[in-house]
């Protein structure tokens, strides 16, 4: 009866500094992560900071885009008008067609 109750001490023991061993690791490592999230925040953080004089940028280059997108339209809208004007000449003239 004596050795069981010894068996059952060491079992308990090694129980509980497994135990020990185990959460101490599990809170070594959510230690770590913690502090790699905490230098991830900061960079947020100066990121933020470092592109906010951006946002007046991008709409000033957005506004004059909206400009350049019309223009465009314009010109292709102008390059059809010569395109079906130089395909009436082409025909007029017979260039083009196969043989």
């Amino acid at each position: 009866m004596r050795l069981l109750t010894w068996l059952t001490v060491i079992y308990a023991v090694v129980l509980v500094l497994a135990l020990a061993v185990s959460l101490i690791t599990i809170f070594y490592y959510l230690w770590r992560i913690g502090s790699a999230l905490a230098e991830v925040k900061s960079g947020l953080i100066q990121a933020r900071e470092n592109t906010a004089p951006l946002e007046g940028h991008l709409e000033f280059i957005n506004g004059g885009l909206v400009g350049v997108g019309d223009g465009l339209q314009s010109v292709d809208g102008h390059l059809a008008g010569v395109n079906e004007s130089l395909e009436a000449v082409a025909a007029h003239l017979g260039v083009g067609e196969t043989v």
